[in-house]
This record gives structure tokens, sequence and C-alpha cells, in this order.
């Protein structure tokens, strides 16, 4: 008699316990689906910070690298004679020359120095761009890692609605071999 009782609860109610089921499945897919959403607009949106951030660097850096070199074309410009020449290569190299002028030629010095003015001029132009060039490589780098992970974080986020198919033919299949087995025995 108990037996007859709980398997009658059983079949009348099985088209709410399977509702139920079902509903139970559903609801987590969708809070999986709704974390992982939430998750992966964090991502977004703290990556695109460090995005900006590192754009802002490479500006910086473009402005001081235009700066520096609007002073050494300046003091390169400035050269007229042999004595501003000697005076002006400390600036604009690291290099110890020694320059002194030879005294039996005026407008020489042990090398000859207006070329080698606009030479180290031109060097230390090119030195300045070059590290300019470098650092904004590293940040360029640094802002593809940050779309790279903006990407895997987008990625990641599973599709709802392809779980809740792929739930559902679990379901009805289950539910055809219930049959099956309640009907063929």
């Amino acid at each position: 008699m108990f037996n007859w009782d709980v398997k009658h609860f059983v079949l009348s109610h099985l088209v709410w316990i399977a509702a139920l089921s079902v509903a139970l499945v559903l609801g987590h897919s969708w809070i999986q689906e709704h974390d992982a959403r939430l998750l992966a607009d964090a991502q977004v949106k703290q990556s695109s910070q460090i995005v900006k951030s590192l754009q802002d660097q490479i500006i910086s850096v473009q402005n001081a690298a235009k700066q520096q070199t609007q002073v050494i074309t300046r003091i390169v410009h400035d050269v007229k004679t042999p004595e501003q020449a000697i005076a002006a290569i400390p600036q604009l190299t690291d290099v110890p020359l020694n320059a002194r002028p030879i005294p039996q030629a005026p407008g020489s010095v042990s090398v000859d120095v207006m070329p080698l003015v606009q030479a180290l001029g031109e060097c230390k132009v090119a030195q300045v761009n070059l590290q300019a060039c470098q650092t904004e490589l590293s940040a360029q780098e640094k802002i593809e890692e940050q779309k790279d992970i903006q990407i895997a974080a987008l990625k990641k986020k599973p599709a709802f609605w392809k779980k809740v198919g792929t739930t559902l033919k679990t379901v009805g299949i289950g539910v055809a071999i219930g049959a099956l087995l309640v009907h063929g025995l």
C-alpha cells in the first residue's frame, strides 16, 4: 500500500518534478552566464583603462622627444664660430673629444668642427628618436597584451542559449529513456 501511494504521487507529479528540474538547471546556467558576463565586463573595463594610460604615456614620450629634438636643433643652428662649436660639443655628446683649436688653422680643431657638430647633432636627434620609439614600442606591446586579455575575457563568456539547448536535449533524452523504461517494463 505504501509503495502504491509513493508511486502514484511520483507519477501524478512527474510533470511538475521535471519542470522544476529543468527550471533549476536553466536557472543555474543563467547564473553562470551572468557571472561570466560580469567578470568579462570588469576585465574589459580594467583593460581599457590600462590601454588609455599607455596611450597617454605614448603621447607624453612623443612630446618629450620633440622638445629634446628642438633643443638639439637649436644648439646646432646657433653654432657659427669654432669657439661656439667647441663649447657646443659637450652638449651634443658624452664622448670626451677634447677638441682644441689648431693655432696654424684658425677655422679648424683637431677634427673639422662644423661637420662634427652637424653629425653629432644628427646623431643625438637619432638617439632621442630611437629611445622614444623603443618606449612607444614597449607601450604598444602592452596595449596589444591588454587587447588580447579583453578578447580572451569576451570569448570566455559561455553562450547561455547554447547551454539551454544542450540541457534540453539531455533532459529530453532522459525523459524518453524513462518513458521507454516505464512503458516497456
